[in-house]
């Protein structure tokens, strides 16, 4: 596996820790046979440059693309068969070690588990079909519009961050965005999973001024079915969400 991470010098002593830590941590990390730093002082990268980039130098490699904060442990290696099958697999974050990052939804008497952010990627270079991916990351909702376009075009999109452990090293809560950046428009959040029952559904919700449309979708890999799932024109009146223990401590706290 190939990790791509983008690299930058941050101004702040406590933030710039966290990402040299993360950097060594990766650099050891077996599962991974190179590691790629990107020069990211210029500007933020989008999914489609490192889509392209990874296409150019590693076509047919297994792909692994996250934030710069983002340290990986030996559990990154099980996401490989899944790439391999042409899925984008697209990780929730673990903030601590209770859980990932997650919202509840309960679908009848079935409880799904669903979040809205990723922030890792692992696919197989060359091997996504095209679609539109020039979202910056790191930028509000920038992997959800991701997860839908990625959908639309007929790719399967999993998260098993359930049994594959991404560490999110930002306990500094130091940003270089503003919540005003978000990306807009229809997003889609994979249902959060286990590697051993990896389950192809998603909530779309579409927000607009004075509407909300949510209501979750199954994953076929057609584009043509993914598009009359979601042009359906009425909610699923028993469709409700309940946030649950999102954060460690201690990032909350900061935050705060």
């Amino acid at each position: 596996m190939i990790l791509l991470q983008q690299s930058y010098e941050s101004p702040h002593r406590e933030r710039q820790a966290e990402l040299d830590r993360v950097r060594e941590i990766n650099a050891a990390e077996k599962a991974f046979t190179q590691v790629v730093p990107v020069e990211g002082s210029a500007k933020r990268w989008t999914f489609a440059d490192f889509f392209r980039l990874a296409e150019e130098r590693f076509s047919g490699r297994v792909c692994v693309v996250s934030n710069s904060d983002i340290a990986f442990d030996g559990s990154i290696a099980l996401a490989a068969p899944l790439a391999e099958a042409g899925r984008l697999v697209a990780l929730t974050r673990w903030d601590d070690a209770s859980s990932p990052s997650m919202e509840g939804h309960t679908s009848g008497d079935q409880w799904h588990f669903y979040s809205h952010s990723q922030d890792a990627w692992i696919f197989k270079a060359g091997g996504l079909p095209a679609f539109e991916a020039g979202f910056q990351l790191g930028i509000p909702a920038c992997e959800s519009r991701l997860a839908f376009e990625a959908a639309a075009a007929g790719v399967i999109v999993v998260d098993p961050a359930f049994s594959i452990r991404c560490h999110h090293h930002h306990a500094s809560a130091v940003r270089s965005w503003r919540r005003r950046d978000g990306y807009r428009g229809p997003m889609l959040f994979p249902r959060l999973t286990t590697c051993d029952r990896v389950d192809p559904e998603a909530l779309f919700v579409d927000r607009t001024r004075f509407t909300k449309r949510e209501w979750t979708v199954r994953l076929t890999g057609c584009p043509d079915d993914f598009r009359s799932q979601i042009t359906r024109t009425a909610e699923i009146g028993n469709l409700k969400s309940v946030r649950i223990g999102l954060r460690s401590p201690f990032y909350v706290r900061k935050r705060g």
